[in-house]
């Protein structure tokens, strides 16, 4: 659908649409399961990596595509640093912090 939008074609297209995809599965599995912190990490880095693409793949003379690129990152990187702090108290309610006293007594 993008496609129809920015008229990019070859890698950069490619990359963006594996970015893309690669951000959509992150969000469906952010919703299924809250508690995986690493997923909002993933989210964040994905959103970084959507930032630098237009000079990473070399799409950042075509200024649709760019934008569209620099705003999903920026989505992206927002949303998953504001989701972060919850997912990871939900994770310490779930597995609890284990005592690192048999660690330090063998």
């Amino acid at each position: 659908m993008s496609h129809i939008w920015h008229g990019l074609l070859g890698v950069g297209m490619a990359g963006l649409f594996l970015l893309g995809v690669l951000l959509v599965f992150l969000s469906c599995l952010a919703v299924i399961h809250p508690e995986l912190f690493v997923v909002e990490a993933a989210t964040v880095v994905t959103g970084l990596l959507l930032i630098a693409a237009p000079w990473l793949l070399g799409f950042s003379g075509t200024a649709s595509a760019a934008l569209t690129a620099w705003i999903a990152g920026a989505v992206a990187v927002v949303t998953g640093l504001a989701t972060l702090p919850g997912s990871v108290a939900l994770y310490r309610r779930i597995v609890p912090p284990q005592p690192t006293e048999h660690l330090l007594s063998g």
